[in-house]
């Protein structure tokens, strides 16, 4: 059986003439590696929490002990690309390993261009070639490069396997099967979503065999009885695959037995933003391939094309609403276009067919531009939010509504404009004979065009977050390693429920191996700890002996300061303190159920355990709502001060009260307490209901917390004695 594909290869080609032919691939791969270096050294800090985090966990542990861990806690293997990121982290300077680590990671999704020119070259000739492998290295999602996530090894992975794949049906050579098998079994060690790659193959291949002239000759004679008969045992095999998924996977069996329809909203919302990523004309052309033309020779490359991208749609598709489907359910709904991007290369070189041969199907045509339009219509642009991490391909639109005021009216009507564009453009070629050429040519270079400013409209806002966040943690980052030189060191905070602070710090300082929280607020990702307070003089459970802890706000620890850190927190600034401990681990004083901009809920506590020259003090509780400018809600606030008393649970509670202040706090009112302690252990605790929300108050809020009121607590040393 001979095998058409659109180019032959000259018989003989000299060393000069190979390095020749790819000099434009590498300007491609150059020019847009330049771009996205530059994207990623503008990126100054990771901002994505706590992915970032972790794989920085997973990966520094490798490098330093050569097994992945979280926080020094074992922990399982994840993801290739954490063995991969390792090396990097072996440099000292800790902005030259992360720096190193982003450079990377741009070279690695960068390199899609060659496996992605790989595909098309098996179906069109070099420069519609060259056009897939600059579309494909400049897609929104390539945004992710200057991220420590693992979507950029993940896609460059993908591109290659499916090459192989298309390679090995294509020429089904032991060498080409093998390397494809590889490959895809390779592929979910590289990101857990690539286990369907292997699915793609195998699908793949059941839709050739069902093409095959052997197939097709067995099928002539079948009566309608037959046909009925394989309907039965196909949709019997669907419901035994998916039983078994079900089994294995309780995404899977929630979503498709509780939320069929949630799963067909959510995958369409991603394949939505997909389309408006990839500049709807190839989303509409690359559809539109999977039927053949009237006039098209006969095939094997292209039935393999078509298998190939069907199977993809199928199974990327599937995996896409089945995930965001199952996230909605346990966590919020997102649009997860990330998952799709996968599909890109293939969608790419079937636009790159219609630039070479310049014919479509009316009908595949027609259909195709239905389903766009459906996309187009139902799919949430989210422009009310800066950028949608999950949905780059929707960057573009955020941004034309952040600089050109559009708004989501006015996208709608562009993008439909924009399709309308599109199937005039795709059917030009038919009626305008010699100059379709530079019709064609102009279409690729609008649609890396389109994607480019996507993929710098998604990096721009990426490296707004990035700037935010550097502006939080103010510099020096590496504060905490540069006064321990590398010393173990324990975080202890409260009120962590916004712990973007802290992952920061834990980011750029290696010497933080454990995260505490006195309230039970401390998130991973990795191991962490509420110490029991199970002594009244403060000392805390599960000491690991680390001789230096940063205290977060209201902590206090026995010992002596080293260093201190402004950074921002709440709109205000906080600070952290180092503090060299003075065996055992022991608090000196601690404040907990205080956010990190000062606000309360309905209760706060301050707690003392020691003080200078063991003597008794005095301690200011200033109730505050003068921050609060909106309609009045009464709070009624109590101040209660006693002895400390240690409970079941081996936390602190305040025992018999010595005093009680009772009192109403309204909008715009800052009301001072000073209280009398019993003694050099004490805790006070503050009580106020209602509390308020602001955003039910006041609609031009955002905040949707229950608040109380603003709570500062200050402990003051007794007064001197006068002098007879």
């Amino acid at each position: 059986m001979t095998v058409v594909t659109a180019r032959t290869t000259p018989a003989e080609q000299t060393l000069a003439d190979r390095l020749l032919a790819a000099v434009p691939l590498l300007s491609i791969f150059l020019w847009l590696a330049i771009v996205y270096v530059i994207q990623a050294w503008a990126h100054k800090t990771p901002w994505l929490f706590g992915d970032e985090l972790e794989l920085t966990q997973l990966s520094r542990a490798i490098a330093d002990t050569g097994h992945a861990a979280r926080r020094g806690a074992p922990y399982s293997f994840t993801t290739l690309w954490t063995y991969v990121l390792a090396p990097a982290w072996l440099i000292d300077n800790l902005h030259a390993a992360y720096a190193t680590v982003k450079y990377l990671t741009v070279i690695v999704m960068t390199a899609t261009v060659f496996p992605a020119y790989g595909i098309a070259r098996l179906f069109v000739g070099r420069r519609p070639a060259l056009f897939v492998a600059a579309a494909s290295a400049a897609i929104p999602a390539v945004a992710y490069s200057s991220m420590i996530v693992e979507e950029p090894f993940a896609y460059f992975w993908s591109t290659l396997a499916l090459f192989l794949i298309l390679r090995a049906l294509i020429t089904p050579s032991r060498r080409w099967i093998g390397g494809a098998v590889v490959a895809s079994l390779i592929a979910p060690l590289v990101r857990g979503e690539l286990a369907i790659l292997p699915a793609i193959f195998l699908l793949a291949g059941i839709f050739l065999l069902w093409r095959s002239d052997y197939a097709c000759r067995w099928r002539r004679g079948w009566t309608i009885r037959d046909w009925v008969g394989f309907a039965t045992l196909v949709v019997g095999a669907v419901v035994i695959v998916s039983a078994v998924l079900g089994h294995r996977s309780l995404q899977w069996n929630y979503a498709t037995r509780l939320y069929k329809g949630r799963m067909l909203d959510l995958g369409l919302d991603a394949a939505g933003a997909l389309t408006i990523g990839l500049g709807v004309l190839p989303v509409v052309a690359g559809l539109a391939v999977l039927w053949r033309t009237p006039d098209e020779p006969v095939s094997d490359a292209l039935r393999v094309f078509r298998s190939v991208l069907l199977a993809a749609i199928i199974s990327f598709g599937l995996y896409t609403a089945v995930k965001s489907t199952y996230v909605s359910i346990t966590f919020g709904t997102y649009t997860y276009e990330r998952n799709l991007i996968y599909l890109a290369p293939l969608l790419f070189t079937g636009t790159a067919l219609w630039l070479e041969r310049r014919r479509l199907h009316p009908i595949a045509l027609a259909a195709s531009s239905a389903f766009v339009l459906v996309l187009i219509l139902t799919t949430p642009y989210d422009m009310g939010q800066d950028f949608s991490y999950n949905a780059p391909g929707l960057a573009i639109l955020q941004q034309a509504n952040r600089y050109l005021q559009i708004d989501p009216t006015g996208a709608k009507i562009g993008l439909l404009a924009l399709l309308g564009f599109s199937i005039v453009l795709l059917l030009a070629p038919r009626f305008i004979g010699r100059g379709a050429r530079w019709l064609v040519v102009a279409v690729a270079a609008a649609v890396v065009a389109w994607n480019l400013t996507a993929e710098i409209s998604f990096a721009s806002a990426s490296n707004r977050a990035s700037d935010r966040f550097e502006e939080n943690i103010r510099a020096p980052f590496t504060w905490v390693d540069d006064a321990t030189g590398g010393a173990a060191t324990l975080y202890i905070g409260q009120q962590m429920s916004d712990q973007n602070g802290e992952w920061l710090l834990e980011f750029w300082n290696r010497s933080i191996n454990a995260v505490w929280s006195l309230d039970g607020t401390a998130q991973g990702p990795g191991p962490f700890l509420t110490p029991d307070q199970g002594a009244s003089d403060g000392a805390l459970s599960h000491d690991p002996g680390y001789p230096y802890v940063v205290e977060g706000e209201g902590i206090e620890i026995v010992g002596k300061t080293v260093a201190t850190h402004l950074h921002r927190a709440g709109g205000g600034l906080e600070k952290w303190r180092l503090v060299k401990v003075a065996p055992p681990l022991r608090l000196r004083g601690s404040v907990v159920g205080v956010f990190s901009d000062g606000w309360t809920g309905a209760f706060s506590a301050y707690t003392r355990y020691s003080t200078q020259g063991n003597r008794a003090g005095r301690i200011r509780v200033i109730v505050s709502r003068a921050a609060w400018g909106g309609p009045n809600k009464t709070g009624h606030v109590t101040v209660a001060i006693g002895p400390v008393v240690i409970g079941d649970d081996k936390q602190p509670h305040l025992g018999k009260p010595t005093d009680v202040k009772r009192f109403d706090i309204h909008s715009k009112e800052e009301i001072p307490v000073v209280l009398n302690a019993p003694g050099p252990r004490f805790r006070v605790e503050v009580t106020i209901t209602p509390t308020f929300v602001p955003l039910e108050l006041s609609p031009d809020q955002s905040d949707r917390r229950q608040l109380g009121a603003k709570v500062s607590y200050v402990f003051l040393p007794p007064r001197k004695a006068a002098h007879k």
